[in-house]
């Protein structure tokens, strides 16, 4: 199943583009599914109806769907949930409060993301288009089953067998209930469709973001921060589309100087994404909603190209040793070096770009030799290691 993901800035019109793209496939004969993981859905306003939590056809070859963050999370960790939540109440009584006390920030949208798994495994259609959170912040969420799975390889085994000692007196004790081994394996489960989930999402060759852009200023600045930001969790950037773009005889008098700031956008957008594709989409005469309207979108976005192909190869995705084997790299365009910061943990290299952080593995022959130098250069963090024993 090839799955493209479109993301943006909140008020862009990804949600458009994302339903345009999926009916510009169906109607090439794909069988294509358009689903919405923002909390905030308006996948049925594109559609001009109805859309609910179950995949339902609105066209000829085209299914869509708004996933309901509250059924994915029931399927996610329902039994953790209801443990958490007879934890809480334990001494005292149930209410509304423990319920939203176990809503942590950025679960929803992750068990959102979650669903998308169920739906590639499932293997029912050609083509999965995914309306994403804007900025797909959710998207770094996945850092998460990094730092969970070495935890539940270790952690979990010890665990059970003190509760399985120790559970009576515990519980009469503390007079609070333990989790059961059920629990345990449904925590375990939960941490393998994560990992599972961001290897589907790093494939390459099956995968692609899209980040949908207007030529705004601040909004190009946070198109280029979300770039960087997704290189740097391994995910593939194949096109940034740029909607929304004024016809200049529409900005003659009182909007004449938006000719000139639209212009300075493009050419920054045509200067910072040169590797990228670069799709344009003009600002439409009527709201972009409704089938007909949809489908002109997507004649005009598209033209010639086949928005199921990779529309750009993945460049500088994740770390790349030299030839010597002593300076890895790592792509993270369009940041200053203050906004870089860099430090070694063991075997792993913890990266920030300016507010996000990454853990990344070492390769094996780095492992055990300590960082010397790094220096930014061209958009390309470049780390420094030691020579190995026998070389120095």
């Amino acid at each position: 199943m090839r799955v493209v993901l479109y993301t943006g800035k909140g008020g862009v019109g990804k949600t458009c583009v994302a339903a345009a793209t999926a009916l510009r496939l169906a109607e090439q004969g794909r069988r294509v599914l358009v689903a919405s993981t923002d909390a905030a859905h308006s996948l049925g306003d594109a559609f001009d109806r109805d859309i609910g939590s179950e995949a339902q056809k609105v066209a000829d070859n085209l299914w869509a769907l708004e996933i309901d963050p509250v059924v994915a999370g029931r399927a996610a960790w329902g039994g953790l949930q209801d443990y958490l939540r007879t934890l809480m109440t334990s001494h005292a009584e149930s209410g509304i409060e423990a319920d939203e006390l176990l809503v942590f920030p950025g679960l929803e949208e992750l068990f959102a993301l979650l669903a998308l798994l169920d739906i590639e495994e499932g293997g029912a259609y050609d083509v999965l288009v995914v309306d994403c959170a804007p900025t797909g912040e959710t998207l770094s969420l996945l850092k998460y089953p990094e730092r969970f799975g070495d935890f539940i390889e270790r952690a979990l085994p010890f665990k059970r067998k003190a509760l399985k000692v120790g559970r009576p007196v515990i519980e009469g004790v503390m007079r609070i209930p333990l989790p059961q081994d059920a629990l345990f394996d449904e925590l375990s489960g939960l941490v393998d469709r994560l990992e599972r989930l961001r290897a589907l999402l790093t494939d390459t060759e099956r995968v692609s973001l899209r980040i949908v852009t207007t030529a705004e200023r601040i909004v190009v600045k946070e198109a280029k921060r979300a770039y960087a930001w997704l290189g740097l969790y391994g995910y593939h950037v194949d096109a940034v589309i740029v909607n929304r773009l004024y016809p200049e005889d529409a900005l003659a008098g009182y909007f004449d100087r938006w000719t000139e700031l639209q212009r300075t956008s493009l050419s920054e957008i045509g200067d910072a994404f040169a590797d990228t594709a670069v799709l344009r989409l003009m600002l439409r005469q009527g709201e972009l909603h409704g089938e007909p309207a949809l489908r002109e979108a997507a004649a005009e976005l598209y033209v010639d190209i086949d928005p199921e192909a990779v529309l750009s190869p993945a460049g500088g995705l994740g770390l790349h040793a030299s030839a010597d084997g002593c300076e890895l790299s790592l792509a993270a365009p369009f940041f200053d070096k203050r906004d870089l910061d860099l430090r070694q943990d063991g075997d792993d290299l913890v990266v920030s770009l300016a507010n996000q952080t990454r853990r990344l593995p070492l390769p094996g022959h780095l492992r055990g030799r300590d960082v010397v130098g790094a220096r930014y250069e061209d958009g390309t963090l470049v780390v420094t290691f030691e020579p190995e024993p026998s070389a120095r």
